[in-house]
């Protein structure tokens, strides 16, 4: 566990070093889940205009529940991995339904919520109702292997395991909300990863770091293997009629973007015949590199599938979030 004199130091480095953020300064329990699951994969900066315009439409979990899943798109659009919105929306009518509309406090009952995951269910007890839950994030993970000097890779089980441990047994008890976030502060703003160069000159607690002592910051945390990218290359179907688009619901069991409206891409209507390439755009989902072509195409007659639909050409984009099909669709426009 980590000291009693540097867990001090720390703790005061936070109270007068800390970032004024919007969930911190009323940390009410909807604000605090609502911060953290946007604060997933995403960047503070990014998070904050969309927490701010989030609350503002949606204030409570009340309204939250009542939205509807387009509207709700709407104001997640630009942040990606937009699994969370909808276990969002999915949790806030279980919490209406089950649990009078509240936050339950205890990390177990969280866990049953739809996207809260062992993470977000201690930062959430933590954070919002002062429970004793300790938190590993990738913030933290940095710090306690710096501070400790472990080898091995993060993502490996092992280690994962070890520094949930640590993580327990550092608790401030007293202060566990704080804790936990003065350990994410440092990791996010002076113990980064080594190409941005850790600012050991400004830590409270270099002086207690194994890594720093040993000469191994640079070193830790011990890189894992690297995903390959994987390449996959879609075709997407601009087809027009009488000033109007066509465009398509994917399906909820779609690896990607489920739910999601876009352009029909080629294996959703086998019979069109693809014409002329558009353009091509490229696009990222996690290790994923997708590279999509938009051809023309004829609708030539008969029924639509139920999945598509005719929207006014100039009010197609107002139906997709994705940035994916926002740019198909802006390369698929006629230049004149």
């Amino acid at each position: 566990m980590m000291p009693v004199r540097p867990r001090g130091k720390l703790l005061a480095w936070y109270d007068a070093k800390r970032r004024k953020l919007p969930w911190r300064e009323n940390p009410t329990p909807y604000r605090v889940w609502i911060s953290e699951i946007m604060l997933q994969q995403t960047q503070v900066a990014t998070v904050v205009p969309y927490f701010e315009r989030f609350l503002a439409r949606f204030p409570d979990i009340a309204s939250l529940a009542r939205a509807r899943e387009g509207e709700l798109m709407k104001f997640w659009a630009g942040l990606g991995y937009y699994s969370r919105a909808r276990n969002l929306h999915r949790a806030s009518r279980e919490l209406r339904d089950r649990h009078g509309g509240r936050l339950p406090a205890q990390p177990e009952a969280l866990l049953r919520l739809p996207g809260i995951g062992r993470y977000t269910a201690a930062a959430v007890a933590s954070l919002a109702f002062g429970k004793p839950e300790a938190l590993v994030d990738g913030h933290v993970a940095r710090v306690f292997a710096r501070f400790f000097a472990l080898r091995g890779a993060l993502r490996e089980r092992a280690m994962e395991e070890k520094l949930w441990a640590i993580a327990r047994r550092s608790l401030d008890a007293a202060r566990p909300g704080d804790w936990n976030q003065a350990l994410m502060e440092l990791g996010a703003r002076v113990c980064l990863p080594a190409p941005e160069r850790p600012l050991c000159g400004e830590c409270p607690i270099s002086r207690d770091c194994a890594a720093r002592r040993r000469g191994l910051v640079a070193m830790l945390p011990e890189p894992g293997p690297a995903a390959p990218p994987v390449a996959l290359a879609w075709t997407a179907l601009r087809v027009e009629r009488d000033g109007k688009l066509l465009l398509w619901r994917r399906a909820p069991e779609e690896r990607f973007l489920p739910g999601h409206w876009g352009l029909p891409e080629a294996r959703h209507l086998p019979k069109t015949r693809p014409g002329r390439i558009l353009g091509t755009v490229g696009h990222s989902i996690t290790h994923h590199r997708i590279a999509l072509a938009v051809r023309e195409a004829r609708w030539e007659s008969g029924p639509l599938p139920p999945q598509a639909r005719w929207v006014a050409r100039g009010r197609a984009e107002s139906r997709l979030v994705s940035s994916l099909w926002l740019k198909a669709l802006r390369t698929g426009k006629d230049p004149r």
